[in-house]
């Protein structure tokens, strides 16, 4: 076996999750509990099935094996998490070579002589005389010793080797250690500390070691803000500050929040925010947005309300599109919520800072104020629209085409239905009717998605879709499909996964139409009823959507008219309820009948057009895609195999 299937054999999944914090208790063959990824305490959805040393949440839909768990409960990355579990099941991994066993030693050398300078620097900071001008910083800050003590704060003396010769005459560390670590640079009248009159932030990785420091000058010296070089052990643009410590309070929390600074973080901590965290004076990095997507899907930006913080939010959004697109997954969509959101499950949106204050000062002097800015944080787009329109003059007709320019590659990313609803607001913003905008949209031809371009799928994009000069009636056959599809999706929780696993089957199977017709329940309803009460739902908190008949009847008495009461009739077509194990199975041949109809739809669109193509290369280009469509119609409406009997397209190889 490798020494993966030797962890998994020897860590039994429910003893470890047991002994992590999550209390199981035996349900059948099964062990069922509160899952620790989301809030949840009304009902435990979170499953861990011994037979297959697995776990499942049917709430937040998180799974995998031990080393699945450990990842996400630890936000360690694999290589963590194999260590961890290999220690935990007295398993010694392959030994090292000598170049690995010397690397190894010399960081345990610099983490060692970090914790070492840690101590020190907190000690100057309490109990030396000559660190007076550090503890008037502190008061004047605010901090109090609780916070001092959990973030180990600490004062450099202004002295040019007073840690150098602390470390090196008195703990005995080598000169090349002491400066490999980056408390000492090197000089031809020797080594000199790199931190003088400064106040000192350690700066710690995930797993709490400190493998840097920051300093906040106290004097005039410049830069104000002056960090460890790169090192072994430190590489600023991979740090967030604070997220040892913010770690369980994310993941409780289901949300960060990313400010600008080593104060910001730790006010928000002393005054009980504490899934706060910082970048290291940089903007956010791909590193940073991967360590967050271990621990949440929300990530709340709060940043200097001006210009030069706009940008910095500007960029840290490119970086998590960019981020997201490099993984396949960089497509914007759009919430009930309003809230755009990456096909990744990571949510954006933006604090309102109050001009001229920092978060700090907010939170120090309002912590109410503080979570109502941060609960009626901005959708993303919206920030969009007004950085993007910002300094223009919207009745110059060159400056709206220049904020046209920004603004249609984003609503092009958007669903149908969110799309509307910002081309009206763009049409309020910038004074151009709406009528062009959604023509400069349609000539807007995409290029092919990455994750497409990831799954072998050709580069020539299809044409882009004729749309109907006006919407088609929905049929009363149609309609009451939908009907009863939404109906089992509200009643059985894991319809939803069924379908979106079937539908991306067919997108799997004909990867030349991928997944333009979209994957979920909501791609599948017309009647605009219908989605509003598809998207009402998905905008509840997973905790709180109902599960069983009663809950159900709960929530669409929440929903309001005309939602409430067009969700009542709903139930009615559940009176005669499905047999348990054939609702699914139901719910499939809805979505098939649906999908199918939707893909005909555009088939006898695509037909219609052609007759008005005079361009040889669209000609074909459009043929081809109707050739692709009917594959795809073929895939939907070919016979499950039978697991029973033979069937014949095995003996013909197909």
């Amino acid at each position: 076996m490798s020494v993966i299937d030797d962890i998994k054999a020897n860590v039994d999944i429910v003893d470890l999750i047991n002994s992590m914090g999550v209390g199981l208790r035996r349900s059948g063959r099964s062990f069922v509990g509160f899952c620790p990824f989301h809030p949840n305490t009304r009902t435990p959805a979170f499953h861990v099935y011994p037979d297959t040393q697995s776990f499942y949440c049917f709430g937040c839909h998180a799974s995998g094996t031990v080393f699945d768990f450990v990842m996400r409960k630890q936000g360690l990355d694999f290589k963590g998490a194999l260590e961890l579990l290999a220690e935990r099941a007295g398993i010694r991994l392959e030994p090292k070579n000598d170049i690995q066993r010397q690397e190894d030693a010399r960081r345990a050398r610099l983490l060692e002589i970090n914790g070492v300078a840690t101590r020190y620097f907190n000690y100057v900071l309490l109990n030396l005389g000559r660190g007076e001008p550090g503890r008037e910083y502190i008061a004047k800050r605010g901090i109090n010793r609780d916070a001092i003590d959990a973030f180990q704060i600490g004062y450099s003396l202004d002295d040019w080797l007073h840690l150098f010769t602390y470390l090196h005459e008195k703990k005995g560390y080598s000169v090349e250690d002491i400066i490999a670590a980056g408390l000492a640079i090197p000089s031809e009248r020797g080594p000199y500390d790199r931190f003088r009159n400064r106040i000192i932030f350690p700066i710690r990785n995930i797993r709490g070691e400190v493998i840097g420091f920051g300093g906040r000058a106290l004097g005039d010296a410049q830069p104000k803000y002056l960090n460890t070089p790169e090192t072994p052990l430190f590489k600023k643009s991979e740090v967030l500050y604070g997220l040892d410590l913010a770690r369980d309070a994310i993941r409780s929390a289901n949300r960060v929040i990313i400010v600008e600074g080593y104060v910001d973080v730790i006010t928000a901590h002393q005054y009980g925010f504490r899934n706060v965290v910082a970048p290291l004076g940089t903007a956010l990095s791909k590193a940073h947005i991967n360590q967050l997507k271990r621990l949440t899907d929300q990530v709340y930006l709060a940043l200097d309300a001006d210009a030069a913080g706009q940008k910095a939010t500007l960029r840290g959004l490119e970086t998590i599109r960019t981020t997201t697109e490099e993984e396949g997954e960089g497509r914007l969509v759009t919430t009930a919520q309003g809230i755009v959101r990456l096909e990744n499950d990571v949510t954006i949106r933006i604090i309102r800072l109050p001009a001229g204050r920092d978060p700090d000062e907010v939170i120090a002097a309002d912590p109410q104020l503080w979570k109502e800015l941060v609960d009626n944080a901005t959708p993303v787009m919206d920030f969009y629209l007004e950085a993007y329109t910002a300094g223009l003059d919207l009745h110059d007709p060159a400056q709206q085409r220049l904020a046209l320019e920004r603004i249609i590659p984003l609503l092009s990313e958007l669903d149908g239905a969110a799309q509307r609803v910002y081309v009206a607001r763009v049409e309020q913003l910038t004074g151009v009717r709406s009528e062009l905008i959604v023509d400069l949209l349609r000539a807007r031809i995409q290029p092919p998605r990455r994750n497409e371009r990831h799954r072998g799928i050709r580069s020539s994009s299809p044409p882009p879709a004729p749309p109907p000069t006006a919407p088609p009636p929905i049929d009363e056959h149609r309609r009451d499909t939908e009907a009863y599809l939404l109906a089992l999706a509200l009643r059985y929780p894991s319809v939803d996964m069924a379908i979106e696993r079937l539908l991306e089957s067919y997108a799997e199977r004909c990867t030349a139409i991928g997944d333009i017709f979209g994957a979920g329940i909501e791609d599948l309803l017309e009647e605009p009823i219908h989605q509003a009460i598809w998207q009402a739902y998905l905008a509840t908190p997973l905790e709180l959507r109902p599960t069983d008949p009663d809950s159900l009847q709960a929530w669409i008495t929440t929903l309001g008219e005309p939602l409430s009461s067009e969700a009542s009739k709903l139930l009615t077509i559940l009176a005669r309820r499905p047999d348990d194990v054939r609702y699914r199975h139901e719910a499939e041949q809805c979505a098939r009948m649906l999908r199918k109809a939707q893909v005909m739809a555009r088939i006898h669109r695509y037909r219609e057009r052609l007759n008005d193509l005079t361009d040889e290369e669209e000609l074909q280009r459009v043929i081809q895609h109707i050739c692709d469509l009917s594959t795809y119609v073929e895939q939907i409406t070919r016979p499950r195999q039978s697991s029973t009997f033979p069937d014949l397209r095995n003996l013909l190889g197909q």
